[in-house]
């Protein structure tokens, strides 16, 4: 029975090569796009934490436990 062999390097080059031929291009093709795509979903989340943390600290005072 042939035994198949796994190294690191063939998996660090798979990553290289999915991203040389599958991300890149896509982005290439988004342009700028990507950039704000990215800023505007890091601002979403950013508000949405704001939004938890408020929330949490209400409950925290309501409760009497640690903020």
């Amino acid at each position: 029975m042939h035994q198949l062999m796994i190294t690191w390097t063939d998996i660090f080059n798979g990553i290289g090569d999915m991203c040389t031929n599958v991300f890149f291009p896509i982005l290439r093709a988004l342009g700028h796009k990507s950039n704000i795509l990215l800023g505007g979903t890091i601002v979403v989340l950013l508000f949405y934490w704001m939004y938890k943390i408020s929330k949490f600290n209400k409950e925290a005072e309501k409760k009497g436990t640690l903020k």
